[in-house]
């Protein structure tokens, strides 16, 4: 009888040991959980713009994903990594390969200050390493530091962001909008995104060359282009969903406009509208 109710003791702690083992992992994983997230996408895009300019006037497909540790009320740390592929060799005037010729390494800080109810302003600081692999003769790193803030109401979310290269040259750029989402239903939105592309002079002169007019001149910098964005995101579960969205982009600077119209590169394109379709998934 002893030996039946040690043995049904022995039972009983290490039932016990197992529960309190899958209990603990179990309220590990749900930490890690409440204070990881990863997103990702993979799109393809009719061209690609950057900074004020055509890149590429054929299509690529991008890849990104991003992971972030959650710090409670201290905000959030995390990093991304981007990638351009082309889809074509006809494109763009460079030499390059297709494939992954250019990835984006990031590293940044966002914090949210709650304002009042459904107000807050975003903070973002973050450093930038802009790589170019697939380019010939090798093209050097872009090191860029950025901030940026977004103003969430429940109206419209104006927002800024400035990029500035501290490495190989000195450039400053900045993207400046507004935009707004609207909830068509429970899993289909619908958001317009309206903003302009600015950079100094140094941005000018590496982004459309020299003034035709007179090469030995400087641009003023200010206003390169503006940009109307429409884009239609659809929750297909509860962490996939699909988008597609339409980019409309003119270059409104005229001393831009007559640098790109009196060169013979492919992607000197002065207007475009863009269209785009692709996954994405968030944990």
């Amino acid at each position: 009888m002893n030996r039946i109710l040690i043995s049904a003791g022995i039972l009983v702690a290490a039932a016990c040991g197992a529960f309190g083992q899958e209990g603990a992992e179990t309220n590990l994983l749900q930490r890690v959980k409440n204070h990881v997230s990863l997103s990702a996408f993979a799109d393809i895009e009719s061209s690609y713009l950057a900074r004020g300019m055509v890149v590429d006037k054929r299509p690529f497909s991008a890849q990104f994903i991003n992971g972030e540790i959650l710090l409670d009320e201290f905000g959030h740390f995390g990093g991304h990594a981007w990638s351009v592929s082309s889809l074509s060799s006809q494109g763009q005037g460079a030499r390059r390969r297709n494939a992954y010729n250019e990835v984006d390494y990031n590293i940044h800080y966002v914090y949210d200050l709650e304002l009042a109810e459904e107000w807050s302003l975003e903070n973002r600081v973050a450093r930038q390493w802009v790589t170019l692999p697939g380019y010939k003769p090798h093209a050097n790193t872009f090191c860029e530091w950025h901030a940026a803030q977004s103003l969430k109401t429940p109206y419209v979310t104006p927002y800024y962001l400035l990029r500035h290269c501290c490495q190989p040259t000195d450039w400053n750029y900045w993207d400046v909008g507004v935009k707004r989402t609207f909830g068509l239903t429970d899993t289909v939105s619908f958001t317009l995104d309206f903003f302009g592309d600015f950079g100094d002079a140094r941005h000018f002169a590496l982004q459309y060359g020299p003034k035709p007019s007179n090469p030995q001149s400087n641009y003023h910098g200010g206003l390169q282009a503006l940009n109307l964005m429409a884009r239609l995101d659809w929750k297909l579960t509860e962490f996939l969903s699909v988008y597609t969205f339409v980019w409309q982009f003119d270059i409104v600077s005229d001393d831009a406009r007559d640098s790109l119209k009196a060169s013979n590169a492919p992607e000197s394109k002065r207007d475009i509208t863009v269209g785009g379709v692709g996954l994405a998934v968030n944990f």
